[in-house]
């Protein structure tokens, strides 16, 4: 039985716009990905410096070496006088997370395969171009181009196997049926993991390369084979952490998804809680989507999950300032992918479930293409996929361990369908310093209702004393969204710490996480508010820029149909759009006021009782026009010439 879920007459966008589309993006802010360019080349040049002088003091010490568990390991950087090494994180994964839904064939009959999409991998070096799962559709040539040939990870024969399974695990044709990967006609170009985050900027800042998903299944462990990591180095937010959100807030259509680690079983002495508190480096950044290893058990005869466990390595979180990380769970657990010299093998750990959450956003962006000819951005992307995961039945609500629960693409692809039909809510928004974002919808019903923000959060200052399990929230911009009806207010999921019992969640203000989720189980009928608002004042991108937060609001539940504006459409229109001098604008509505937005959030003017706007001075690029009426707004796009 389908219920009714209606937006009634009270819609206010204070200080909200609409922001511009990937290819616009593309276009702006040039000079700012400049200078993220020469910020972290010098950093990784500084850093070569500094790990050369540490060689020449100390002669023990190696660049490379294999430890005990045969694994290489890579002198990555020098931390207070200390070296860190990093490693690598070592056809029922795609069923566990329901990715086999949306393949060619699935229920869905959405038949996406990777087609005119490309996945980047940073890696333990080159893999097997020629491998028999890597050809292209008509067998013609490879999907594969190797950006370098150097293997860092200790493998022999210039190729690197767990590059190799990675990327199966993402692309794999499916030759071998069980070793088929999420997105198996994905192009994919590979990057060793030595000066990652130089080379992340450069492939950004090539306007042809179209980069918006790329995986990283590497970090550096707890256990530095035989020597153990700071406890102020564990779950920090350090220099690494605050670089990755630095080119994420740049390049807001970019998503790094990367893996939580295998340190599940390690201890040490000094975290917030026993058995918790295990993630390194960019594992702790705001921005990127850090994956956890499940362990699920599929039915064979059903493909349904009988049951759901964490597998014991997955690194636990959270961060030092208690954010929800990891943020989601893959399969990862004994995974069968192609490897070098034409061969396949098993792999478990989080190196594995994060390709598999990786080839399946290759899938939901594909989607998403189709049916917009564009893309989500990276926020709006990782809220849907933890908007839609599936929660571990013994903790509900999210958690240090599964993070906001297993990927579930077939739900975030329903999801996708349902916000294109008008059942269900995605938009990409922008708030101005101050202002709120609100609406009123009716329930008839007391079906589930779950409404997620999630944002780009402007980078944090990293932690750099010596001093473990620094509390202070890295949340630079502290949005909230409440929903309220009848005097009751309803408030996102956050997690609880105590250093005597550990971690559990409730419901109350978020002031950590750059996402907000809530839950309302059993809503009764009636009027409900929907509100989006900020704490003191929003921190600008850059020195000087406008103080505006982008944000991304996922909102489901079971409904009929949803409007957005009781502004009828039908009555009013904005000619010529694209535009080279005037603009009109028509309206049987009494307009009460109008304000012109440029894409950066900056206001141009506001007007009363106006009929055009005379563009002829203005740039040509991308411009945002609010229309207010007596009881609401809405907002178009304008093309300028």
């Amino acid at each position: 039985m389908k219920y009714k879920f209606l937006i009634i007459l009270s819609l206010y966008f204070s200080g909200v716009v609409y922001s511009q589309s990937f290819y616009e993006e593309r276009t702006i802010n040039l000079k700012k990905k400049k200078d993220l360019w020469e910020t972290v080349k010098k950093e990784d040049s500084l850093n070569a410096i500094e790990i050369n002088q540490y060689l020449l003091k100390n002669k023990q010490s190696k660049k490379y070496f294999k430890g005990k568990s045969g694994k290489t390991f890579v002198l990555y950087k020098i931390i207070e006088g200390k070296p860190i090494y990093r490693t690598t994180h070592n056809s029922t994964a795609a069923i566990a997370t329901n990715t086999n839904e949306l393949q060619v064939g699935g229920s869905l009959n959405l038949n996406l395969d990777g087609t005119g999409m490309t996945v980047w991998i940073w890696d333990g070096g080159p893999i097997q171009e020629t491998h028999q799962e890597f050809q292209n559709s008509d067998n013609t040539g490879s999907r594969i181009i190797n950006m370098e040939n150097t293997v860092v990870d200790g493998d022999t024969g210039g190729k690197s196997n767990h590059a190799n399974h990675v990327s199966g695990t993402i692309g794999a044709k499916g030759i071998q049926a069980n070793a088929k990967g999420m997105a198996p006609n994905v192009s994919i170009q590979t990057y060793n993991f030595n000066n990652d985050q130089v080379e992340m900027v450069s492939v950004l800042n090539n306007p042809s390369s179209e980069m918006i998903l790329s995986n990283h299944s590497y970090g550096f462990p707890i256990d530095q084979d035989g020597s153990t990591l700071d406890a102020s180095q564990i779950g920090s937010y350090g220099s690494t952490a605050k670089q990755i959100d630095d080119i994420s807030t740049t390049h807001p259509y970019y998503l790094m998804v990367s893996s939580a680690g295998n340190d599940g079983l390690t201890s040490y002495s000094g975290g917030l809680y026993g058995n918790y508190d295990k993630l390194t480096g960019f594992s702790t950044s705001k921005n990127n989507l850090v994956v956890a290893n499940a362990n699920p058990q599929i039915s064979p005869f059903t493909n349904e999950i009988v049951a759901l466990s964490i597998n014991p390595s997955s690194s636990q979180g959270p961060t030092d300032d208690l954010r929800i990380k990891p943020d989601i769970t893959g399969d990862g657990s004994g995974v069968y992918s192609p490897i070098s010299n034409d061969g396949y093998d098993i792999f478990s750990g989080t190196s594995m479930s994060a390709p598999n959450v990786t080839g399946s956003l290759v899938l939901l962006q594909q989607y998403y293409n189709q049916l917009h000819n564009d893309y989500m951005k990276s926020s709006t992307l990782k809220g849907l996929v933890l908007h839609t995961a599936r929660d571990d039945n013994d903790n509900p609500g999210p958690d240090p361990i599964f993070g906001w629960g297993l990927l579930d693409a077939e739900k975030a692809a329903n999801t996708i369908t349902n916000a294109d039909n008008g059942s269900a809510k995605i938009e990409e928004l922008s708030l101005n310093n101050g202002d709120t974002y609100s609406f009123n919808f009716n329930v008839v019903s007391n079906a589930k209702i779950v409404a997620t923000i999630c944002w780009t959060d402007v980078s944090g200052s990293p932690v750099v004393n010596s001093t473990p399990n620094d509390l202070t929230p890295k949340l630079m911009n502290d949005l909230d969204i409440r929903i309220t009806s009848e005097g009751t207010t309803y408030f996102p999921w956050k997690l609880e710490y105590s250093p005597s019992t550990g971690f559990s969640n409730s419901h109350g203000d978020n002031i950590v996480d750059n996402i907000e989720k809530i839950e309302i189980i059993s809503p009764p009928a009636g009027t409900y508010n929907l509100t989006v608002s900020h704490k003191g004042t929003l921190s600008a991108n850059e020195p000087f820029g406008p103080r505006i937060q982008n944000f991304s609001l996922i909102l489901t539940g079971s409904f009929n149909t949803l409007t957005t504006s009781n502004f009828n459409e039908n009555k009013l229109s904005v000619y010529p759009n694209p535009v080279n001098s005037v603009l009109n604008i028509s309206s049987k509505q009494v307009i009460e006021r109008i304000e012109l937005y440029n894409a950066l959030g900056s206001k141009l003017l506001t007007s009363k009782s106006v009929t055009n706007i005379d563009f002829s001075s203005f740039k040509s690029g991308i411009y945002f026009l609010k229309l207010f009426s007596n009881k609401s707004v809405q907002t178009k796009k304008i093309i300028k010439r």
